[in-house]
């Protein structure tokens, strides 16, 4: 109900009381919104340092997520890149080894060709020099099952420069200028 719908019949005069009063309210009232006023103004205050609080936490917690972000990408691509490096060495290895074993293979179908034919009883000859150099005259010395190469022994000692070991042997000695293939 508002104040012009009240008619003036209903109002009821006032009293010496409520005139001596109304400055005691109305200051009552004013205290009051005052009160009201100050209370509205240290909330908005709280709540203000509140939401600075909480941006500056949530900034702090942002900026730590970044930070471990970025430690959590340095150290997977420092494993990816660790994995790639130990592939391609892995690969390289795998290359190298196929083109020894080719290298081994060809110096072996070499020899197995030479088999019978009279560079092989020269070889075997110049190989028997060399075992009966190394283990003395009397040394004991048969041509390899292969046909190529000598095995000798002497006693206890014994020599094998059968194909197999030759070729081993030229390939350790040719292993700088293979490996000057790789670089």
């Amino acid at each position: 109900m508002s104040a012009a719908s009240v008619t003036p019949e209903f109002v009821a005069p006032e009293s010496p009381l409520d005139v001596q009063l109304r400055p005691v309210i109305a200051g009552l009232v004013q205290g009051a919104e005052q009160r009201a006023s100050q209370v509205l103004k240290e909330a908005d205050q709280q709540a203000a340092a509140v939401l600075a609080d909480a941006q500056r936490r949530g900034e702090a917690i942002l900026e730590s997520a970044r930070a471990e972000g970025v430690a959590a990408a340095r150290r997977s691509g420092t494993r990816i890149l660790a994995d790639a490096r130990r592939e391609a060495r892995e690969k390289i290895l795998r290359a190298q080894r196929g083109v020894y074993e080719q290298v081994r293979s060809l110096a072996h179908d070499h020899l197995d060709r030479l088999g019978g034919a009279p560079a092989a009883k020269e070889l075997n000859a110049r190989l028997e020099t060399v075992v009966r150099a190394r283990l003395g005259p009397k040394a004991t010395v048969e041509d390899s099952k292969s046909g190529i190469g000598v095995v000798a022994t002497q006693g206890r000692r014994r020599l094998d420069l059968d194909c197999d070991t030759l070729v081993q042997r030229e390939l350790a000695q040719m292993a700088p200028r293979i490996e000057e293939l790789w670089s």
